[in-house]
């Protein structure tokens, strides 16, 4: 695939048009990134802030999968894979360097009216697949559970999905909701609701309680050092030889100006 045949600047990323009569610079170096839709926020705004005062440099992000991102890049088909998940062991090979830029996590909120201080992993993965019905299973009053979920389009559902449970199919009679706010809302308004929301998510979420998960709470500390249970990772990975400017933007993702991006962008900065 010639994916170097134009000079394609960072898509979406809202890059400020080059001033009338001033001939735009050649672009020398473009760089593919592609990987896991839940980074493709944080890879834009590192790529747009990395190619600002870079002249001739441009980024492309593609969205798709950790594993197919994983295939491109040992193929060099792409320049950098960007994953929500650890190499495993077959894919650790001497050809792959994966670095840890950011951290994330999937809270589980119910609302206050509960009064439930926490579940366990294995209570909250039957609570979202619809095996429990009433409350009073999970040490609740005697009431029916009712579940909230994303938009089966939607990345948040998709993360949940394989954090809470491991890739398995949410409650076929879950209410959808179309994005993090409204996900709140329900829950805040429903006091039989359990539901998730992503820990960059929460910030501004009102109304509702954020449960501890086998004794652990979602906090800054936990997500950081991965104690939290439904923490995921976002790394940057490069296979072959680093080459400059890949291995520059990598530098820049884990450097205090990529770093600021990532808590701007609510989500645990590593480094």
């Amino acid at each position: 695939m010639h994916r170097r045949d134009a000079c394609i600047m960072l898509a979406g990323a809202g890059m400020l048009a080059t001033a009338a009569c001033t001939p735009a610079p050649a672009v020398q170096e473009s760089l593919l990134v592609a990987g896991a839709a839940a980074m493709v926020p944080l890879a834009r705004a590192l790529a747009q802030a990395f190619v600002r005062g870079r002249a001739g440099v441009s980024i492309v992000i593609e969205r798709g999968g950790s594993l197919p991102a994983y295939i491109a890049a040992s193929r060099a088909a792409i320049d950098v894979a960007a994953m929500t998940r650890a190499l495993s062991d077959t894919e650790d090979d001497a050809g792959a360097r994966q670095y840890l830029i950011a951290r994330d996590d999937i809270g589980i909120v119910v609302n206050p009216g509960l009064a439930l201080g926490g579940l366990t992993r294995a209570q909250v993965r039957a609570a979202f697949a619809g095996e429990i019905a009433n409350w009073r299973a999970l040490g609740g009053p005697d009431a029916p559970l009712t579940v909230y979920v994303h938009a089966r389009s939607a990345t948040a559902r998709r993360s949940a999905e394989h954090l809470l449970l491991g890739g398995g199919a949410l409650a076929l009679d879950a209410r959808e909701c179309a994005d993090d706010a409204a996900l709140a809302a329900a829950v805040a308004a429903d006091p039989t609701a359990i539901g998730y929301l992503p820990g960059h998510a929460r910030a501004g979420a009102t109304g509702v309680a954020l449960l501890a998960v086998d004794g652990v709470e979602a906090t800054r500390a936990t997500v950081l050092s991965g104690r939290y249970p439904f923490t995921h990772s976002f790394h940057l990975l490069l296979h072959g030889a680093p080459g400059r400017t890949r291995a520059e933007f990598v530098r820049f993702a884990r450097s205090p100006a990529g770093q600021a991006i990532v808590e701007r962008l609510g989500l645990v900065a590593v480094c």
